[in-house]
């Protein structure tokens, strides 16, 4: 992996991470997470914004418009993979069941 790639990642994590950040103080209960919690939550808009980036890869998408997509990955959290596992599930060959069809 060359050196571009390494920062790209990094800058994307970065971005998700500060996205859910940003969520988590946004909150009107911000004052009652614990450390163990802030971690939790910081870890999983980590690793969406992994996803993001690699889905952002997929589209084409670059500069500013990877860090948008990050950054709002991580800021809607879990929410940005359900809402991109049916479409990607579909393309990989697994079915997804959408929790709002039932």
């Amino acid at each position: 992996m060359n050196t571009d790639k390494i920062w790209e990642v990094l800058i994307s994590i970065t971005i998700a991470l500060a996205g859910g950040l940003a969520r988590l103080l946004n909150g009107k209960d911000a004052q009652k997470f614990r450390k163990r919690q802030i971690v939790a939550e910081l870890f999983i808009s980590g690793f969406i914004g992994l996803m993001a980036l690699k889905l952002s890869r997929v589209f084409g998408l670059t500069g500013d418009w990877i860090g948008l997509v990050c950054g709002i990955a991580g800021w809607t959290g879990p929410l940005f993979l359900e809402r991109i596992m049916k479409p990607v599930g579909k393309v990989i060959g697994i079915e997804t069941e959408d929790k709002n069809e039932q």
